[in-house]
């Protein structure tokens, strides 16, 4: 290899190297100068919305079984072979007030009933016939004994024995009465509209006086016992005993096959009495036609039947001029954080006036328009910069 071949061969990549270190200084020469940037602090990135005062109406809540308003054994009053049965005289079966359920054979006391009529008509003639001799025995004394001042013997005069003939009438009247209400007491009626809870009686079975045979719940009314602590029922009105002021209006609910169901009733009375175990009082809510058999409104709606467990909702007191803010919005029971005008927090100072499940009653503490924040923030302190969500 010659000399000049070398030469070139470490010319080459060192005039390479100059050329692309002075272009590289050329480019730093001319590259602008940084600008130094402050950046802001936003602030922290928060939710609020605006408190306005408004009224609310106080809805305390329960719940409850519902069970009928009247329950009763029937037990028959004279004993005799039954005759006859109604139709409706099964479990789950309804019957109207005064309907005959059963029927008692009457023909012994049709017999007693008889005997009854021939024995007052027996006293009634001793009676009239005792009037008559006492009434000839006070007209012959009178006469004998004209002109003489003697008291007549009570005997001679058919006192006692009028007395007596009197008393056994009397006694004929309440034995024919005795023997006619018996002879009805065959016939078992309804006292109310109701159904059949359970029944154990049959044609040709013999029942005894004062043994039951069956148990009928009404159909026209269902208590509901609403379980509720001191500060619920501070917020509702309980009708006092015979007090004509209706109570505060419920609705119950039921939840069947994805649908809810309710009706409307009303408070008409407390038990009185603390539970000692939940220290809860219990509240009566009363439903008219639990069955809807007056009024068939929704062939879907199913009956409000005893020992359903409904949801109840009775309306309270209406407070004026609170404000309603989320529980998430109330800090330790006492404080909310507030963004003023500036975007900055405020921590504000207030004393809920009922606390309910997911919100809370305001009466003090807040102004119309401050925005409340919804956001938890960490560390949150007076001053705080805050940066609304749009």
């Amino acid at each position: 290899m010659s000399r000049k071949t070398k030469l070139l061969k470490i010319a080459i990549p060192l005039i390479i190297i100059f050329a692309g270190f002075g272009i590289m200084k050329v480019l730093i020469a001319e590259r602008p100068a940084p600008v130094k940037e402050i950046k802001e602090n936003p602030g922290v990135l928060v939710e609020v919305f605006r408190a306005d005062r408004e009224n609310r109406q106080i809805i305390v809540k329960g719940t409850g079984t519902a069970k009928a308003a009247q329950e009763i054994s029937v037990i028959p009053q004279v004993s005799g072979r039954v005759t006859y049965t109604a139709p409706g005289l099964v479990v789950g079966g309804f019957f109207k007030k005064d309907e005959i359920l059963f029927e008692i054979e009457g023909i012994d006391y049709i017999l007693a009933l008889e005997r009854a009529k021939a024995a007052r008509a027996n006293a009634e003639y001793e009676l009239a016939t005792i009037e008559s001799r006492a009434r000839i025995a006070r007209e012959e004394w009178e006469r004998i004994n004209k002109d003489e001042q003697v008291r007549p013997n009570p005997l001679v005069l058919y006192g006692p024995q009028l007395k007596n003939a009197q008393a056994a009438l009397a006694s004929a009247d309440a034995a024919l009465e005795q023997a006619r209400l018996n002879l009805e007491r065959t016939q078992i009626r309804a006292p109310f509209n109701g159904r059949v809870q359970s029944e154990n009686i049959d044609i040709g079975q013999y029942v005894i006086r004062g043994s039951s045979v069956a148990f009928l719940s009404g159909t026209d009314t269902t208590e509901i016992n609403v379980p509720l602590t001191a500060d619920d029922l501070s917020w509702l009105h309980i009708p006092a005993q015979g007090e004509k002021e209706r109570g505060p209006q419920a609705v119950v609910s039921v939840s069947v096959g994805g649908e809810t169901y309710q009706w409307e009733g009303r408070v008409t009375r407390s038990t009185g009495e603390v539970d000692p175990k939940s220290r809860m009082m219990q509240l009566i809510v009363e439903i008219n036609d639990p069955y809807g058999l007056k009024e068939k409104k929704d062939p879907a709606r199913p009956a409000l039947a005893a020992g359903t467990f409904v949801d109840v909702q009775i309306k309270g007191r209406m407070l004026k001029d609170v404000f309603v803010v989320p529980r998430t919005a109330l800090r330790d029971n006492s404080t909310v954080w507030v963004m003023d005008s500036e975007k900055k927090l405020r921590i504000k100072k207030v004393a809920p006036l009922r606390m309910e499940k997911d919100e809370a009653i305001i009466a003090d503490g807040i102004e119309d328009g401050d925005m409340i924040i919804r956001t938890n923030i960490s560390g949150a302190a007076n001053g705080m910069k805050l940066r609304p969500v749009e």
